[in-house]
């Protein structure tokens, strides 16, 4: 027989039961509680093996000394047994011989021998566990508090019966429902149901949680007021023993705004948020589809690029950019029938594909195009000019999915803008191989300078009625180890579009500025050196600080250096561009507008500019004698000299051009009539030792 009651111990210790039978000391010895009697000086006379398992001291280590379970002399459980007669489970917390503190129920008595008091009975139960377990629930207990505290705080609650009907709600579902919750109790879910749903869908929902399945998904509810509201819902079943539901709790949180944004980002999946045209997945889709369905059509895939237009960021901003974009494309659109598609691909560039076109259709669509952006655009009370570039490929022959449609259009853009910009190109097969050379041209110009692969060779310019020569022109020219000669028409527009035009336009600057001084120092005929400046380095905010530090480090006087830039630089920005002009001439710097004609001619630009020299492009002079036509150059001349600054004629290569260039005042001539580009001791010899 085992006990682990204290009441019943104490009977048998206190009326020495045990000491005259077996049984009862065996009770004793094998309770699991800790038993110790103890004499007046609280000094071991029995300890069970209960109390020696507890506290971990044997009984014979014991006999006859205190119990070292109250260590401390005065400690208050002390005065107690020693003054209470009985103390029936009190928790105390006791150590035992390893030092471990552990939770105890306590019990003493006084016993008594003949009357006369003889010592104590001490009873201990650990109660270390129970207590573990009292405080685990009490936290578990306080967690769930906090947890319904905070989804109180911050979710819709709902708690249902097996059949739907609602047993509480907490504030969130009455603020976002509208209705009170004596309204909502002993009601369905159907009382918010917004109608949005098919009843498959609450049917699904239904046949997951009766099984006993957690559901999740969102849905659409409609509130008191009328208004409409998205959650995002979780519904967790309860089982009772039988594992058949007994209640659903749902769990809502409030993503109404969420869903506004994402309709919205449906809306403009599709769409550019900026010109409001389809984007390039529209474009796609659009044309998949048509491509999809067995069509005996040609069709026309055009990629449209918007030329420069980084320089109208970095110079204006892209607010400027941005309306400059819509602008374009409103004149894009304009210009397209109604089974024409066009799409924003991204940043500057446009799709464009034309149904059932013939090869002279797509020219005039194309053409009418880049007329309409031949007029000014007006942004912010100021007049700006825009061209395009566009490529254009053709099904059945030039491919047969979107991505090599766009592919080979893409290709013939890239020729465009290679070749000048501002045109269009049909799609050809040997572009491909062009393609490859262009990568080559760009990998090796990248170390051109650091081989010292680049030269510069001189084409003088003559006074048409001195003879005398007054300038020269630098010339770049590149001949690299393993491609060899390449032309500056072939190499210049590839580093303009890759960025390395700034470094090749430093270095051209630089040495043309040293050649004039090494000329100079040796006395030889002083003249003034042309140096051409690409779009993209006119552009460069750093323009400025770059010539005059190249000019402080090779002592070039500024009256020896003119800069010539196209006029396509001349009429891009007028503010921008008319304050780097002002700035390079109170430099002493002359300027000279090449190729002039070509461009977006602006007779109200140019007398605004503190231009120098005009320069008439060789085209027009060819037509001098090649098809008699001589109105433009005569108006140019006319033009210039009107406006103060001299002219001089580029690509003069017959006695016919240079008589009639005479005969109409034109100031200066270059080309091969006076001498092909030379390297510099060969110009020296030729011009200079005179």
């Amino acid at each position: 027989m085992v006990t682990n009651d204290p009441q019943t111990i104490i009977k048998i210790v206190k009326n020495q039961l045990w000491e005259n039978c077996d049984l009862l000391r065996s009770i004793v010895q094998s309770s699991p509680l800790a038993i110790a009697v103890l004499d007046i000086e609280r000094k071991v006379k029995l300890l069970n093996y209960g109390a020696e398992t507890m506290f971990g001291w044997q009984e014979e280590e014991l006999i006859g000394k205190c119990y070292p379970i109250f260590s401390e002399e005065k400690s208050l459980l002390l005065k107690r047994i020693q003054s209470e007669e009985i103390i029936i489970n009190v928790e105390v917390i006791l150590k035992k011989r390893s030092g471990l503190l552990i939770d105890v129920n306590f019990s003493s008595v006084h016993l008594y021998e003949d009357h006369q008091f003889s010592g104590y009975l001490i009873i201990c139960e650990d109660i270390t566990k129970r207590k573990k377990a009292e405080l685990d629930l009490k936290q578990s207990i306080r967690e769930l508090k906090d947890i319904k505290f905070a989804l109180d705080q911050s979710a819709i609650i709902a708690i249902t019966d097996p059949y739907g009907k609602i047993r509480y709600v907490n504030d969130k579902f009455c603020e976002i429902s509208k209705y009170k919750r004596s309204e909502l109790l002993g009601q369905d879910h159907r009382i918010v149901n917004s109608g949005y749903h098919p009843r498959s869908y609450f049917y699904e929902m239904w046949r997951t949680i009766r099984r006993g399945q957690v559901w999740q998904g969102e849905v659409k509810n409609k509130a008191k007021d009328g208004k409409y509201y998205w959650v995002q819902t979780t519904i967790v079943p309860f089982l009772d023993e039988s594992g058949e539901p007994y209640q659903y709790v749902s769990i809502r949180s409030d993503i109404s705004k969420r869903k506004l944004v994402e309709e919205k980002v449906r809306l403009l999946a599709y769409y550019d948020e900026l010109t409001n045209l389809p984007n390039r997945t529209y474009f796609k889709n659009q044309i998949n589809q048509v491509l999809s369905e067995d069509r005996n059509e040609q069709i026309a895939v055009i990629s449209v690029d918007l030329d420069r237009f980084k320089l109208i960021n970095d110079t204006l901003g892209h607010r400027y950019g941005d309306l400059l974009l819509k602008a374009v494309a409103e004149r894009l659109k304009s210009n397209l029938q109604p089974d024409d598609f066009i799409a924003r691909h991204g940043g500057d560039e446009f799709l464009i594909f034309l149904r059932n076109v013939s090869y002279e259709d797509i020219k005039a669509v194309v053409r009418k195009c880049m007329k309409s952006l031949q007029l000014p655009i007006r942004l912010d009370q100021s007049d700006h000019f825009a061209s395009i570039s566009m490529g254009i490929s053709l099904y059945p022959q030039d491919g047969t999915t979107f991505e090599e449609l766009y592919q080979k259009a893409d290709i013939a853009l890239n020729r465009v803008k290679k070749q000048g910009r501002n045109s269009f190109q049909f799609f050809e097969s040997t572009m491909d191989h062009s393609l490859s050379r262009e990568l080559q041209i760009e990998k090796n110009l990248r170390t051109a300078i650091d081989y010292h692969e680049f030269t510069l060779h001189y084409q003088p310019k003559q006074d048409i009625q001195t003879k005398r020569i007054v300038g020269v022109e630098a010339l770049i020219r590149w001949e690299n180890r393993e491609i060899g000669n390449v032309s500056p028409g072939e190499f210049i527009p590839i580093a303009e579009e890759t960025g390395m035009i700034s470094d090749i336009g430093e270095w051209v600057l630089r040495t043309a500025c040293l050649q004039m001084i090494n000329w100079q120092s040796r006395g030889l005929q002083p003249i003034t050196i042309s140096v051409n400046l690409s779009v993209r380095q006119f552009m460069d905010n750093r323009i400025i600080e770059s010539i005059t530090t190249i000019l402080k480090e090779t002592k070039l006087n500024p009256k020896f250096l003119e800069l010539e830039i196209t006029e396509n630089v001349a009429v891009h920005e007028k503010e921008y561009v008319n304050q780097k002009l002002r700035e390079l001439r109170d430099l002493g710097i002359k300027i000279s507008i090449d190729d002039f004609g070509t461009g977006y001619s602006s007779l109200s630009y140019l007398k605004d500019y503190p231009i120098d020299t005009l320069k008439i492009d060789k085209s027009f002079v060819d037509e001098i004698i090649k098809n008699g036509d001589s109105s433009i150059v005569r108006a140019i001349i006319a033009m210039a000299h009107s406006l103060q600054m001299s002219v001089i004629a580029e690509g003069v290569e017959v006695k016919e051009q240079l008589e009639f260039l005479k005969a109409h005042n034109c100031d200066q001539i270059q080309g091969f009539l006076i001498s092909k580009p030379l390297a510099a001791s060969q110009f020296e010899t030729e011009f200079l030792m005179v």
